[in-house]
C-alpha cells in the first residue's frame, strides 16, 4: 500500500504531513464510537421510555437529544471511517463525494439538533423551578419545540453549512462570514442559552431554599435528579465541543488537527448517554438491575452457583409496600409538574 495521501491536505501547497498511525487511530475511533455510541444511546432511550415518572412531553424532549446521537453513531460514523480508509488507500472516491456530502450534512444536522434540544430542556427546567405554582409541560408545547428545533437545525445545516461544504461560496471573505454565522447559531446560542438557564435554576433554588426545605417534597428531589443528568450532558458537550468549534474558526487548520479535534469531539457521542444515566439515580439503578440479571443468567448457564445480589440493588425493595406506594404516588405527581 502506498501512503500517497499522507502528505496531502486540502490546501494546494501540500505542506501538511499527517502520520499514518493518526489516520489508523481515526478509523478505529470511528468504529468504537459506532459500537459504544449505538449501544449507550439505545439504553438511554430505553431508560427514558420506561420511566413511569416522566410525563410524555418531557420524554419527547429528552428522547430527541439521544435519538439524534443514535443517528450520528449508527449511520454517520462508519461513513467517516470509510473516508479515512479511502485516504489511506489513495482512493479519493471512497466514498463518493455526493454521498459524503449528504452524510456530513446529516451529521451536522443531528449535532445541531442535540445542542438545541439540550437548550430547550434547560429552558423547560428553568421555567419549572421559577414557577410559583405547579408547572405542567404540555405535549403540544413539546411537539412545537421539537418541530422548531428541526427547522432551526435543518436550515443552518443545509443553507449555511451546505454551500460551504459544496464549495458554492468562492469568495473567502463571504465564506468566513457564513462560517462565523453558522457556528454562532450552532454553538454559541444554544450553549449560552443552556448555561443561562442553569444559572437561573441555581439562583431560584437558593432563593426558594427555605421553602423547599420546609416542604421536603419528592418534587424537589426529582427536579434535582433529572436536572443533574441533563446538566452532566451539557458539561460533556461543552468540554468536548468547545475545542471543536475553535478548530473550525481557525483560518487554515491542518488536516492532522482536523482528525485530532474531530476524534475529541466525537467522544461526547458516547460520553453523553453514560453521564446522563450515571447522574440520574433511577436510571442508573434500572440499568444496574438489568446488567445484574444478565450476569446472573450467564453464571447460571455456566453451571456456577448464583452470585449474591449487591446491596445497592436490594435497598429499593426494603421499604414496606405501603411506603413504596406512597413514595411512588408522590413521585408521579411531582413528575407531571416538570
Amino acid at each position: 500500500m502506498i501512503n500517497c495521501s499522507m502528505n496531502i491536505d486540502h490546501y494546494t501547497d501540500n505542506s501538511t504531513y499527517v502520520s499514518y498511525p493518526l489516520v489508523v487511530y481515526g478509523v478505529v475511533h470511528n468504529y468504537i464510537v459506532f459500537v459504544l455510541g449505538t449501544v449507550a444511546n439505545s439504553v438511554a432511550l430505553w431508560c427514558i421510555s420506561r420511566c413511569t415518572k416522566t410525563n410524555v412531553a418531557m420524554k419527547l424532549l429528552m428522547m430527541s437529544v439521544f435519538f439524534s446521537l443514535l443517528v450520528i453513531c449508527l449511520i454517520t460514523r462508519p461513513v467517516m471511517a470509510e473516508k479515512l480508509i479511502g485516504s489511506m488507500y489513495c482512493d479519493t472516491s471512497r466514498p463518493d463525494d455526493r454521498v459524503l456530502l449528504g452524510f456530513l450534512i446529516l451529521y451536522s444536522f443531528c449535532a445541531q439538533f442535540e445542542l438545541a434540544a439540550i437548550a430547550v430542556v434547560a429552558v423547560c427546567r428553568a421555567v419549572a423551578v421559577w414557577a410559583s405554582n405547579a408547572h405542567v409541560l404540555r405535549l403540544r408545547v413539546a411537539v412545537c419545540a421539537v418541530v422548531g428545533i428541526f427547522i432551526y437545525s435543518f436550515g443552518t445545516a443545509v443553507f449555511l453549512l451546505g454551500p460551504m461544504m459544496a464549495n458554492y461560496i468562492k469568495d473567502p471573505l463571504i465564506a468566513n462570514v457564513v462560517n462565523g454565522v453558522y457556528f454562532f447559531l450552532n454553538t454559541f446560542v444554544p450553549n449560552i442559552t443552556t448555561m443561562s438557564c442553569y444559572v437561573a435554576m441555581i439562583i431560584a433554588m437558593r432563593r426558594n431554599g427555605r421553602r423547599m426545605a420546609t416542604v421536603k417534597s419528592s418534587h424537589s428531589r426529582f427536579v434535582n435528579n433529572a436536572t443533574r443528568g441533563m446538566f452532566a450532558v451539557f458539561v460533556s458537550n461543552l468540554v468536548f465541543g468547545l475545542p471543536h468549534s475553535v478548530y473550525h474558526m481557525m483560518p487554515r487548520p491542518p488536516l492532522s488537527y482536523g482528525i485530532i479535534f474531530h476524534v475529541l469531539f466525537s467522544m461526547h457521542f458516547v460520553v453523553d448517554p453514560f453521564v446522563f444515566m450515571y447522574f440520574n439515580h433511577s436510571y442508573r439503578r434500572r440499568v444496574g438491575e438489568r446488567l445484574w440479571t444478565a450476569w446472573v443468567w450467564v453464571v447460571g448457564m455456566c453451571g456456577a452457583p448464583p452470585p449474591k445480589t449487591p446491596t445497592h440493588l436490594t435497598t429499593s425493595t426494603t421499604t414496606s409496600s405501603g411506603g413504596k406506594d406512597t413514595l411512588h404516588t408522590k413521585d408521579q405527581r411531582a413528575e407531571q409538574n416538570v
